[in-house]
């Protein structure tokens, strides 16, 4: 039973024993089964990829994962679009070049073309709540939204309160002349 349960975290494994693995699984010293077990590798296919990555030429490393790009400040951006532009929409290079991700150069390019103004890549996150409707009509469209949402709201304050009282009533038991709440 204990064999079925899964593990909560990975295993990670020191460079040493994995080179050790690779070497006696290449050589035939032992068979494929006791190699797990003597060094206590949770399963073939994570041996195979230690084998692969050795073939290759490259040693059975954990691969490293970036968790956030840089961070990039607006006159860099500009700086960014106007080299893609200049070159003629190469953003691999420019990826490269700037140390910044394809996606993000192109996406800041696609910004600037689009709205053909600067202003377009700067970082709005978090700006848009405290601004105040510009003109008369974004006002209302704005109330409006604001109303809908309160209705939506209370429509389903009020469906909880009638399964509430629906559930609360299953287990009474009535005289025949009082009726069941009905939905």
């Amino acid at each position: 039973m204990a064999n079925l349960e899964r593990p909560v975290h990975n295993r990670r494994y020191p460079k040493k024993l994995k080179l050790r693995a690779v070497r006696d699984y290449r050589n035939h010293r032992l068979p494929t089964k006791e190699i797990l077990l003597k060094y206590d590798i949770r399963g073939l296919s994570q041996l195979r990829n230690w084998v692969i990555l050795y073939n290759n030429g490259k040693e059975p490393v954990r691969k490293r994962v970036r968790k956030m790009g840089r961070k990039v400040s607006y006159d860099e951006k500009i700086e960014i679009v106007k080299w893609v532009l200049k070159h003629n929409h190469d953003y691999k290079q420019a990826a490269q070049k700037f140390d910044i991700t394809y996606s993000r150069a192109y996406a800041w390019t696609q910004k600037y073309e689009q709205a053909n103004d600067w202003t377009a890549l700067k970082d709005r996150h978090g700006k848009t709540r405290g601004r105040q409707p510009a003109d008369r009509e974004e006002q209302l469209l704005k109330e409006i939204r604001d109303l809908k949402a309160k209705l939506r709201e209370r429509e389903v304050q009020i469906a909880f309160s009638k399964k509430l009282i629906e559930i609360s009533n299953r287990g009474v038991k009535r005289p025949n002349n009082i009726k069941r709440f009905k939905k």
